[in-house]
């Protein structure tokens, strides 16, 4: 399996993939969104909720706000990170004002927001994340990807977008001259980089793939 990185940013990575079955590809398209895990808020402890918005589903927001988590935490014996808010009204309260303990852990996109306080509303709580997987529950998944056939009449100087519209206006029998060759687009979310989800899944494949040789 041969890699060509096309272009590469710190939320996407656009490769060309050779030496590779649709399966397998399919395969760790699957592993990115579904198996590599972070850390999300399982838990929410609220003490006061005067908002409009019911605990419920605010407690869904907080879930779904990115997690970036330090390598180590995922270490420890007991994996949790506490998480705390306090706010009274007028004002929106945005990931931002989410609280954390110790170091190690930076709440992605601050400014999300969670709920618009009016004058003497006010909501306090105790959140705790912990790692999983996307396939658990979307908020674990730490990115997406898609693939498509490379068109077989690219010549290795065009950008995405222009590989799309020549694969859009190409005949699928063509196309599957071309069966081991493809464009592989992965997007982070921002807890990994792109570069490191696509080593984390493989690693995972290989892992999987040694256990079925010693079982």
């Amino acid at each position: 399996m041969k890699f060509q990185i096309l272009n590469s940013t710190d939320s996407e990575i656009q490769l060309v993939v050779e030496g590779v079955s649709e399966a397998l590809l399919n395969l760790i398209r699957r592993t990115i969104t579904y198996d590599v895990p972070t850390f999300a808020v399982e838990e929410v402890y609220f003490k006061e909720n005067t908002s409009v918005i019911y605990d419920e589903i605010l407690a869904h927001r907080i879930g779904l706000v990115p997690l970036k988590v330090d390598a180590g935490i995922f270490k420890m014996k007991d994996p949790k990170i506490d998480i705390t808010l306090s706010v009274e009204g007028p004002k929106i309260v945005t990931s931002e004002d989410l609280q954390t303990k110790g170091k190690g852990v930076e709440i992605l996109y601050p400014n999300t927001p969670l709920v618009n306080l009016s004058k003497n509303q006010k909501v306090e709580f105790r959140a705790v994340a912990i790692p999983g997987q996307g396939k658990e529950h979307v908020k674990w998944s730490a990115g997406h990807a898609y693939y498509f056939h490379y068109p077989s009449k690219a010549k290795g100087t065009e950008n995405l977008e222009k590989l799309r519209n020549m694969v859009d206006h190409e005949e699928i029998g063509t196309l599957k001259n071309q069966p081991n060759k493809f464009i592989l687009v992965i997007e982070s979310w921002g807890q990994l980089e792109p570069k490191e989800l696509l080593k984390k899944a493989l690693t995972n494949i290989g892992a999987k793939l040694s256990e079925l040789k010693v079982k």
